[in-house]
């Protein structure tokens, strides 16, 4: 029983032919594959806080930062709230007190963490692949060059920790087998719960680790006790975080295609949606709805009878939700079990639009940050004057000054921005193409990342590897699908797990690399017994 998870449990990277690898590598060397990567990571982060030394204060930053004025402001009189527990709310409550502002700290510590996640993205490619002297410079270069994890880094949000610890987590089961051993385990799925605690929407990369982690060690029923507890932890965090309201409003605009106007069920609140269902199907007959969904997402959700019918406008402003909720939750359960396979073919094609969306640049122009910094936050200085104080550590008139001194600041390394920006949105660092034609019709078209994609899965997929490459290719998965079959089309869902398939691309590559060598080699060993046989026989 305990030879399965023991610590001398063997450790083996199947390659890219199916045969295994050497699996050791030094320190020292890794460094240097990781140091083209660090140089320019550090480049563009110490150039960026030069020029902005605060965090931007985002639409979703107060729901975050909320506890932490609670807690400062109010002593104990603090909550955290379901939508946004666990871990970043905890993590902001000491930030201010520190010797520095929130705002300067949790811009160092999040590109500080930055970082960190090439640094473990490179770990994970060096053990997956057998060129890793090759792949892992070239993986951490791209990860250098990801300008939308450094805005996410400059913001307090959730979205860079978030990463960071699903990196961190898939860094754990390196190198490929050593989850069969029981210490490692139970840290792998104490970080996969971690995971799901800075972020609700992180239900699909814990599932996807735990089952990774059943593939890999191949009987679960052998686990510990300890390892048993930790999946009890993330199905406690998953049970205690998140908004219910949302998700299944959210899950009615997934479905509002296929929605039955004309059932006798909820047949009043049908007939006030059937002007709105009846649009929303002929987008999506045309192959459009999955880029306007997110225009139905709020008139069917904020009880605006200026949006749409007052019926369902009165539904949806009831303090008491209970009907609302189960009249979305059976509208959309019924339509997507009417039309799974549209329902299918809408995720699939959501998933698509947000690798395919190049977010601007603008915000690392400190004339531009600020201007957005000072019209996002104007309503917020009126309602809750005490959290921006805490945030910046100055009132009101003592921020004004501040944003018009940083606007005259130059950012040094925004010429490398806008050439990392412009060779981003084009071959070969394309995930896929939005196009739009003359009639306002959009649709989509490969790029070359989503081919070579396609390739590394393929290879991950053969039978002598795809249970041990699990851990990196299934958790981004499920969490793509979980998130995109409610959720609409937004970049930031696709952010955490972009990484991976950088990782899943190098495998491909290594897999081909070493399968065109190893002909190589066998046609050139051919070869030179030729001569050999024919020397004999004369």
């Amino acid at each position: 029983m305990e030879a399965t998870l023991s610590q001398s449990a063997p450790t083996v990277v199947p390659s890219g032919d199916g045969g295994a690898a050497p699996r050791a590598f030094r320190l020292k060397h890794f460094f240097w594959w990781c140091l083209p990567a660090l140089i320019v990571g550090i480049t563009l982060r110490v150039g960026l806080l030069a020029a902005i030394p605060e965090a931007y204060f985002g639409s979703d930053s107060s729901s975050y930062f909320e506890a932490t004025e609670k807690l400062w402001k109010h002593g104990h009189h603090f909550v955290l709230k379901a939508k946004r527990r666990w871990v970043y709310p905890i993590l902001c409550l000491p930030l201010p007190a520190l010797p520095w502002s929130t705002a300067k700290s949790v811009a160092f510590l999040q590109h500080l963490m930055g970082l960190g996640i090439i640094v473990g993205v490179g770990w994970i490619v060096a053990h997956i692949t057998r060129y890793r002297a090759v792949w892992t410079p070239l993986a951490t270069m791209l990860m250098a060059m990801n300008l939308d994890l450094l805005r996410d880094e400059h913001e307090i949000i959730g979205d860079s920790v978030f990463l960071a610890a699903i990196v961190a987590t898939v860094a754990l089961a390196m190198p490929l087998g050593i989850l069969r051993q029981r210490r490692r385990l139970f840290w792998f799925l104490v970080m996969a719960a971690v995971v799901v605690a800075i972020k609700p929407h992180g239900r699909g990369i814990w599932v996807g680790c735990v089952l990774a982690a059943m593939f890999i060690t191949r009987n679960p029923w052998r686990w510990k006790v300890e390892a048993w507890l930790a999946v009890v932890l993330g199905l406690a965090v998953i049970l205690t975080s998140g908004e219910k309201r949302q998700a299944k409003w959210l899950l009615l605009n997934s479905t509002l295609p296929f929605v039955n106007v004309d059932a006798p069920k909820w047949s009043k609140y049908r007939l006030a949606l059937k002007p709105m269902v009846l649009k929303a199907r002929h987008d999506y007959e045309m192959g459009q709805y999955a880029w306007t969904q997110r225009d139905y997402k709020k008139p069917l959700g904020d009880g605006n009878p200026a949006t749409i019918d007052p019926v369902w406008a009165e539904l949806a402003a009831r303090k008491d939700e209970t009907e609302y909720l189960q009249v979305c939750s059976d509208l959309a359960m019924e339509a997507l079990l009417s039309h799974p396979f549209g329902f299918v073919k809408l995720t699939v094609t959501k998933i698509g639009i947000a690798f395919a969306e190049i977010d601007s640049i603008s915000r690392f122009s400190p004339a531009e940050f600020w201007r957005s910094q000072a019209e996002g936050i104007q309503d917020l200085w009126v309602k809750y004057p005490h959290e921006l104080q805490l945030y910046y550590r100055l009132d009101k008139p003592q921020f004004d000054l501040l944003v018009e001194e940083r606007k005259t600041r130059p950012n040094a390394v925004l010429p490398l921005m806008e050439f990392l920006h412009g060779i981003q949105t084009r071959e070969p660092l394309i995930w896929l193409r939005e196009n739009l034609n003359s009639d306002g019709i959009y649709w989509l078209t490969p790029g070359c990342l989503a081919v070579l994609a396609a390739i590394g899965l393929g290879f991950c997929l053969r039978p002598s590897r795809w249970a041990a490459t699990s851990v990196i290719w299934l958790p981004p998965i499920l969490l793509m699908i979980t998130v995109f079959a409610v959720g609409d089309c937004k970049t930031q869902y696709v952010l955490p797990v972009r990484w991976a398939w950088v990782a899943v691309i190098m495998a491909g590559l290594d897999g081909v690399a070493v399968l065109a060598l190893s002909k190589l080699t066998k046609t050139q060993t051919e070869s030179a017994a030729v001569p050999d046989e024919t020397k004999s026989l004369s």
